[in-house]
């Protein structure tokens, strides 16, 4: 005998509640691992370390001892440091995406990426040789 039809149509619910509470689940896990995402960038001299969280804030910043000998350019060598470190923040945001939600949800998907890449960039910026070498060289040799 067949199964009646609201047998059938009771079922697809079931499995639709289901295939939500596995995409809810997923999300939340993907939530989860942005708010645990930290990016750490190193100035090309070595002097500035900074490391910031998945909203771009730093949460440690490292000065070596390259760092004192030219106090003046220190404001700008960590602001390139902090930006080339945020620039990777879409990067981390994008992988964490792709392994929690796949190709179930490519828009949730898309739409997570592309605020992060609109709010931080996708490539690293090009820091300004004088912002972040302390060496005595001249910019012409």
């Amino acid at each position: 005998m067949a199964e009646p039809s609201w047998g059938r149509a009771e079922r697809g619910i079931d499995d639709w509640v289901e295939a939500m509470r596995g995409r809810a689940g997923r999300l939340q896990a993907l939530r989860d691992q942005v708010e645990r995402v930290r990016v750490t960038a190193t100035s090309a001299n070595g002097a500035v370390t900074v490391t910031v969280d998945s909203t771009g804030s730093p949460v440690d910043v490292r000065f070596t001892e390259q760092a004192a000998a030219r106090p003046g350019e220190l404001g700008p060598l960590f602001m390139n440091t902090l930006n080339t470190a945020r620039s990777r923040i879409t990067a981390e945001v994008r992988a964490a995406t792709e392994a929690q939600v796949g190709d179930d949800l490519p828009e949730t998907r898309r739409m997570v990426v592309d605020a992060y890449r609109d709010r931080f960039g996708d490539e690293p910026p090009v820091p300004r040789r004088h912002d972040d070498d302390f060496s005595d060289d001249s910019y012409l040799s």
